[in-house]
């Protein structure tokens, strides 16, 4: 459950007061509010929740886990819990952070099921972006591939370490990832990054998501209102039907 509190983090005034007199709210902030809040510092995630780990305690836990890059709401405990904590498997999943040089976190072009835009990594020469990093045993990874709609939406790829700076010290060789099969790129060549998402000499612009989901109403032509991201989240047909790389006109 989201607090309608949170709310205020959308700024348009019209858009927020939809969402927080809307019976559907909680759907609403849902799509809204995506990436989620995530602390920044390694962590242990169990039972819904998560503690603090420090940099010593990391190489038990990590022992035997696959680290696979978690650009956008898989760093993030809510949506760790939503995915691993009813499901019959261990739900301990340490989570590590640094930074990683020449990408960017960028939203992709489609809808989830959800209704939020999600995220997927760019290059980006130069720029040096905060990164998740989640370490998985082999049935955690698989059932994040059914998560992450593999390989309808996503395609599990392998990315080299020599960029990855976790805080911990460690330096996996490989890192899996989720990267969109639907491509970054929108109208006239843009691409987004997400404002939510901590970068140093950023080269793409930064919007926040319902700025981001403001571009796939336009391609409906249909104002940006809380009724349209509500369609996208039970209408799969429709969300498909903005998927992909397209122009704004």
């Amino acid at each position: 459950m989201f607090s309608l509190s949170d709310a205020q983090l959308v700024t348009d005034p019209v858009l927020r007061d939809q969402i927080e007199q809307h019976p559907r709210a909680q759907d609403l902030l849902r799509a809204f509010l995506y990436p989620y809040a995530a602390p920044d510092h390694d962590f242990l995630f169990k039972g819904g929740a998560y503690s603090k780990v420090g940099a010593d305690a990391v190489p038990d836990l990590i022992c035997g886990r696959t680290p696979v890059l978690a650009v956008g709401s898989n760093r993030a405990p809510v949506q760790l819990s939503r995915k691993f904590t009813h499901q019959n498997l261990s739900d301990e999943i340490p989570v590590t952070h640094g930074w990683l040089k020449h990408h960017d976190i960028v939203y992709s072009t489609h809808l989830t099921g959800y209704g939020s835009v999600p995220a997927t990594l760019a290059p980006s020469p130069g720029t040096r972006v905060r990164v998740s990093i989640t370490w998985l045993t082999a049935q955690q990874l698989a059932h994040m591939h059914v998560t992450e709609s593999v390989p309808a939406h996503y395609s599990y790829q392998q990315l080299h370490g020599r960029d990855l700076e976790l805080d911990c010290g460690i330096r996996p060789d490989h890192i899996g990832m989720y990267q969109s099969v639907r491509g970054h790129v929108f109208g006239h060549g843009n691409i987004y990054a997400l404002s939510a998402i901590r970068a140093e000499n950023r080269r793409y612009p930064a919007k926040a998501q319902w700025e981001i989901m403001a571009l796939f109403a336009k391609r409906a032509k249909q104002p940006m209102r809380a009724e349209f991201i509500l369609r996208m989240i039970d209408d799969q047909a429709a969300r498909n039907a903005l998927a992909g790389q397209f122009t704004i006109k």
